[in-house]
């Protein structure tokens, strides 16, 4: 194992990448690939998987061997109904907007040196409903979502405020509360998993708090 190098991930990091559930480190490494420029085919991600965490990927009684039909078949769900994960063995592996989201997440926490534990997250994962699924998979197509991750802030707009939290200047203040706090309440699920979605809702917040308080006014 030892003579086998790591072809993206940086060896430092490996302890706080174990914590990872394959899932994840999949999304990491092959969101490090695209910014090294690097090309990986699945038995590349099954390499790597292994050596930054062998405990859980490598054959059931041989350490010394990477499992590869476990990482295979999560790549496969990954790009399937997931949507995780797009290309393939020609032209490599690629992340979608929701696994990009994902990574850059990954990426804060390495930074603060604070992973989430696999087990935290796989039980959200288990415990979520289609009833919190499809508003969050609306907020991260939100406009002013994708201009916040493409660094365009400065265009975020007041339009983009009435979207993101599916209101409008007729709605009346009951209404406008409850979509305030449905939305809020679903920001503040999934707050460890995305903080990026976190800071886009207090940044919409604090630049438009005039049109919340005219639409809650009834104004």
């Amino acid at each position: 194992m030892k003579n086998i190098p790591l072809k993206v991930v940086d060896e430092y990091l490996i302890n706080n990448l174990t914590k990872l559930s394959t899932e994840r480190l999949i999304i990491y490494i092959v969101g490090l690939s695209k910014i090294k420029n690097i090309q990986l085919s699945a038995e590349d991600i099954v390499i790597e998987c292994w050596l930054v965490n062998p405990q859980k990927h490598s054959l059931r009684g041989y350490s010394s061997f990477p499992d590869s039909s476990t990482v295979i078949k999560r790549i496969g769900e990954m790009k399937g109904k997931k949507g995780l994960l797009i290309g393939s063995e020609m032209t490599g592996y690629k992340l979608t907007e929701i696994s990009q989201s994902i990574f850059q997440n990954i990426e804060i926490d390495l930074k603060r040196g604070k992973i989430v534990n696999q087990k935290k997250d796989s039980i959200k994962k288990r415990e979520l409903t289609s009833l919190e699924e499809a508003p969050y998979k609306r907020l991260l197509k939100s406009p002013a979502y994708q201009k916040y991750i493409s660094n365009k802030r400065n265009e975020i707009v007041e339009t983009d405020f009435l979207y993101f939290y599916g209101i409008s200047w007729h709605a009346k203040p009951s209404l406008v509360m409850n979509r305030l706090k449905n939305i809020d309440s679903i920001v503040n699920r999934f707050q460890t998993e995305n903080k990026i979605l976190l800071e886009v809702r207090d940044l919409l917040n604090k630049e438009f708090q005039y049109v919340k308080s005219k639409l809650l006014q009834g104004k």
